[in-house]
This record gives C-alpha cells, structure tokens and sequence, in this order.
C-alpha cells in the first residue's frame, strides 16, 4: 500500500475538522488521495475511545466503517490475549506473565502487556511480544480489520491471519509492516478454503460475520460466516482449542445445543454493557461446563476486572433462601451475570436472599461490598396502591422493574416520574406474590 507525503501531511493538518465539510471541499485538493483522506480521518475519530493506542499512531491506516464497527475494541481484545494465556498455560508448566500483580485474588484490578508499554517504537515488535513457552502457531480465521490478531499473537511465535477481501489484507499488511510485527501472516482466502491444507495449530480463534449477504444483522450461528456448525468438526481436527467470538444477543442454550464441545463461556462486559459472548471449544478432558461472567472497565491506564466464575451444575444445584422481607441492601445484577444465567449460585455465593424466583433483585441487611452489580440503601417499600401517594413529592427518579406486570415506562407514567435524579425505584413481585414498589438510593462502594 503506497500513500504519498502530501496525502499523509493532509491528514495530519485535519485530524479535528468535520469529515461531512471536508468532503464539500475535494475539487480544492486534486494533488491528494482525497477519499482515502477523509476514511483516515473519520477513523480516528471515530475510534478515539473504542482504539485509543492505535488512533493515536501516525500512518496507523484505518478500514472503512463497516469493519471498524464489527471490530473489537482495544480493551476486550487486550482481556482476551489475559484470558487465553491462562487457558493456554493450564496443561503446561509455563506460565506467560501479562498481569502486573502474579497474584490471581486480585486480578481485578491486574494491569496487562501492551503496545504502549514499549516507549522506544522502533522496537515494537519484540517489546510487546511475550515469552511463548509451548504456544507456538494460532490462526485468526476471521481477520477483519485485524484488531484481534495484533493484540493476540504477541502470544504466539507465529500468527496466520485469515480474510478474504484484499483491501483488508493490504490494510494490515501496512500496520503490521508500520509495527514491525514480523510473526504475522496474511493470507487472503477464506476460512473454508485455508483450513482444508492447514497444518495443526496450537489455538484458533474466529469472529463471524453478523451480516448477510444484504447486509442485514444477523445472530443465529448457521446465520454468520462461516458457518460454525457446519465446520465445527474440521475446526477441532486442526486445533484442540478452538474460541468463538459470538454476538451478545445469542442464546446461550442454543448454542450449547449446536456446539456441545463447548467447555467455557465467557460474557464479556464493558462498563456494565455486554459486549462479547465468548466460546471455548475443547475436545480435551470432559468437565462440568464453566462460566464466567466479567465486567471490565479502565480507571485511569488501568484495567479492572470483576468476574464471577461458576458451572453449570453449581448453578442447577444451588438452592437460594427467598424472602418476601426487603432488607436494608437491595442488589442488581450486572449484565454479564444476567446474560451468564447465575441467578441461583449468585445468591448462595454470597448469602443473599433473593426476592422471588423470578426477581432477579437480592437483598441483604449487611453491605456485601463484592457483589458483582448495582448495590442500593433501600429507603422504603410501598404496595402499588400506597406508592403513588408516597411518591408524590418526588419529582423525578431513576425507575426500572424486574418482575413486574409494567413496564418501566409504563410504571414512571402512573407514578408521574420524571427520567432522573438520585432517587431509584424498582417495581418488582416478592416471594409472596406481592407486587411493590421500592424507593433506594446507589450505594457508592469503591473496590479494592
């Protein structure tokens, strides 16, 4: 990929000008590569929170907007290189150092290896490569934009990256060049055709597309490319481990119905939103299925992490204590619990009683200062009836229900809320059927 200085200088000298103003301008510069000008700009500004190392590196070349958008950010992409690591070093006696704190108690607040971390850029290339032990080969099957494969091979001695549009390849090919990322291979073919003659890897890892032929989203796996299930056995031929990034709206139990080879799941969680549903398949050891449910989030350069692990027959078995009493602390769960499906072992892990089979709210009277979720000081609990005499002096407040025959908008229409405030009331059903409603304030609990 050739760009010329003065289409690079133009780019530099309107990093913060309005891309949809620029473009009224193009007769202006007939000496530039004007369209693929205006695609660098918008990429970084698109991408200055989602890539903020790589947006932040000259004559870093950006894709068009389609694959930014499907692409990981920088931050999953670096939890994934932590989390593979360990499934990696598990059968082995080595062990790849990315934490900065080795003590596995407090992973959650475990920084990571990064690009960054090397200072002189000219040495890229080695600094930000680790120690590979056994793991020699993976393959990114699905490359896209690349983002995975960057932040993931530093694990490995050799990397094959896999992807069928030229324009992509050539993308990556000048950022790894740029990078100096010498242990990455481009191949530009599909999954269907490279893993026919592949040889044995070490890990493969694969993305699939969420869009179809119209360009239409899509989440069933038979829906994506390539389809998972209908490669699913070669896949295991050519690698032991196989990790799926999937969409978060997949249902977790048809999946497992179609990929019974699974052995982990990982819900991945950023800033308390669901990002990535991840899989591991393993044609290893049989053992209960493994989840883990985590949400991380940046304080500074620092990654923190917070993950709840449980399996499948932990959560079957778990028998939790219901209570149609609210205690003093109410308890919501984070959205990777949700998705994970921990409704039981969430409450008999850490002495909660739950409101009602059903309710996926928790109470205590003691502050349980871990628990993996919103914590709210409950102030009052009112019938539905007595709750819009009640709340008449509120003016607005943050409402929500779990359990509940309204919706949440519905409810804040007949109570007469506005949206906001530091007021937060839940419509919710106790164990007794009783329907109520909650009137709380978030408890601010700082984690170690």
């Amino acid at each position: 990929m050739f760009v010329d200085e003065a289409t690079w200088q133009f780019i530099d000298e309107h990093l913060q000008e309005d891309v949809r103003q620029l473009a009224l301008q193009k007769n202006k510069y007939k000496d530039i590569d004007f369209d693929f000008a205006l695609r660098q700009i918008q990429g970084r500004q698109k991408t200055r929170d989602k890539l903020p190392l790589l947006a932040s590196i000259p004559r870093f070349v950006f894709p068009p907007s389609l694959a930014l958008e499907q692409c990981s950010s920088e931050i999953t992409a670096k939890y994934k290189r932590i989390i593979i690591n360990d499934i990696l070093c598990r059968d082995t006696a080595c062990r790849v150092s990315i934490e900065n704190d080795p003590d596995k108690s407090s992973r959650n607040t475990a920084c990571r290896v990064s690009i960054e971390n090397d200072t002189d850029k000219s040495s890229r290339n080695t600094a930000c490569r680790v120690s590979t032990g056994n793991h020699r080969i993976m393959a990114d099957l699905t490359g896209g934009f690349g983002i995975d494969t960057l932040f993931l091979s530093n694990l490995f001695e050799t990397c094959h990256y896999v992807e069928p549009q030229r324009q992509l390849c050539d993308i990556l090919s000048h950022n790894l060049k740029l990078l100096q990322f010498e242990h990455v291979q481009v191949h530009q073919t599909t999954m269907e055709d490279f893993i026919q003659d592949m040889e044995p890897v070490d890990f493969l890892y694969l993305d699939p597309s969420r869009r179809n032929a119209q360009g239409s989203r899509v989440v069933s796996l038979e829906d994506c490319t390539p389809n998972i299930v209908q490669y699913k056995d070669i896949l295991l031929q050519k690698a032991r481990k196989v990790m799926l990034k999937l969409s978060p709206m997949l249902d977790i139990k048809r999946a497992l119905a179609q990929l019974p080879e699974t052995k982990e799941i990982y819900v991945l969680a950023l800033n308390g939103e669901c990002k990535e549903l991840l899989l591991l398949l393993d044609v290893g050891v049989q053992k209960p299925l493994q989840y883990h449910a985590v949400n991380i989030w940046l304080e500074g350069n620092s990654m923190k992490e917070l993950c709840f692990d449980f399996t499948d027959e932990e959560e079957q078995n778990a028998i939790p204590k219901f209570d149609s009493q609210v205690g003093q602390y109410l308890y919501e769960p984070n959205a990777a619990i949700l998705k994970a499906g921990a409704f039981k072992s969430l409450a008999t892990h850490f002495g909660l009683n739950k409101l009602h089979p059903h309710t996926h709210l928790y109470t205590s009277d003691s502050l349980i200062k871990e628990f993996p979720g919103r914590i709210f000081r409950v102030q009052n609990i009112y019938s539905y009836k007595d709750a819009k005499t009640a709340l008449k002096t509120i003016q607005k407040a943050n409402v929500a229900v779990r359990n509940f025959p309204q919706t949440a908008d519905e409810l804040k229409k007949s109570l007469k809320l506005a949206d906001g405030g530091a007021v937060y009331v839940f419509g919710t059903t106790l164990d007794n059927g009783q329907k109520v409603i909650i009137s709380c304030f978030k408890e601010k609990v700082k984690l170690s």
